[in-house]
């Protein structure tokens, strides 16, 4: 036995040796696919990509010096704006409609059920020509959003005023596509605490919503928050459909840019790296929360 614990060490740093000589060889042959890919396309092409004008519609100076979005620089601004506003929504229907779908009365987890059903069946751009359609044309364009406007960072929290009716549909939209996904992550992470808890926490005379806010979730989301930041990051990407109705994002700004610019393999070259840096930012967030000495763990 001690001569086993003796080697443990060496055998450890071996193995994260390997593991680490395998990243960098992985690494260097991606990079290289992708430098390849770079020259290959440059040189059938016959026209060398022009990076500078790219960078100038992200961002550029103004006659005053001052630096400004361009139209690439305002798709991105847009697109984490829809992010930002539809997050909050999506996980909190998520949330209640996971919670409903584990309730012990039956009206209540048919609600829960049809919802689910519903959403995760149609095609998220039926879904938004349904909400857009149907709703922004009868209810959204007849709201006064003025009032939003003196909010504080309003500026950079908000659109232009008119384009708050197709801004709201979009977010509306991500928030109930994502949340019947939120909702599935929710109940599964309700069904994973074990029901040893539910009996001890009665017998202790908790209610049910006492124990579902005190005990069940915090045990629950620490099993769920792997699938939320994978699922937040499909938001991200998701939030390229609203292009379909005119809400300035990424997508809408790089299909319009590429159009006047006349350049197409850079453009979308960029918002892949733009969308990819995103959604691993999430992913680097996530694994922040998930280690063991986060608030989020309980000793």
């Amino acid at each position: 036995m001690a001569s086993r614990e003796f080697f443990l060490p060496s055998q450890h740093r071996g193995a994260r040796y390997m593991q680490h000589s395998v990243d960098a060889l992985a690494l260097c042959i991606i990079s290289g696919i992708a430098i390849s890919f770079w020259y290959q396309s440059e040189h059938f092409s016959g026209s060398v990509w022009d990076w500078d004008a790219l960078l100038r519609a992200f961002f550029h100076r103004n006659g005053q010096g001052q630096v400004v979005p361009g139209p690439l620089g305002i798709g991105l601004v847009n697109t984490v704006r829809v992010v930002f506003w539809a997050t909050c929504p999506a996980l909190c229907i998520g949330f209640f409609m996971g919670v409903i779908r584990s309730s012990p009365v039956r009206v209540w987890r048919m609600l829960g059920t049809v919802y689910v059903a519903v959403v995760r069946n149609l095609p998220p751009l039926v879904l938004i020509f349904i909400i857009h359609f149907f709703l922004a044309s009868t209810v959204t364009t007849k709201i006064d959003w003025s009032w939003l406007m003196h909010m504080p960072g309003a500026a950079y929290l908000l659109p232009q005023l008119w384009s708050m009716p197709v801004f709201v549909s979009a977010v509306l939209t991500l928030a109930l596509y994502e949340g019947a996904y939120i909702a599935e992550i929710a109940r599964a992470g309700i069904a994973a605490v074990p029901r040893g808890q539910w009996e001890a926490s009665a017998s202790l005379g908790f209610t049910r919503l006492a124990t579902l806010r005190r005990i069940i979730l915090p045990q629950g989301f620490r099993i769920m928050l792997p699938s939320l930041v994978g699922q937040l990051a499909s938001l991200v990407k998701d939030s390229a459909i609203v292009a379909v109705i005119s809400v300035q994002e990424l997508t809408f700004q790089a299909m319009e840019f590429m159009t006047s610019s006349g350049l197409g393999a850079e453009v979308w070259v960029a918002v892949t790296a733009v969308y990819l840096a995103l959604c691993l930012c999430l992913t680097g967030a996530g694994k922040v929360l998930e280690k063991p000495q986060n608030l989020l763990s309980k000793k």
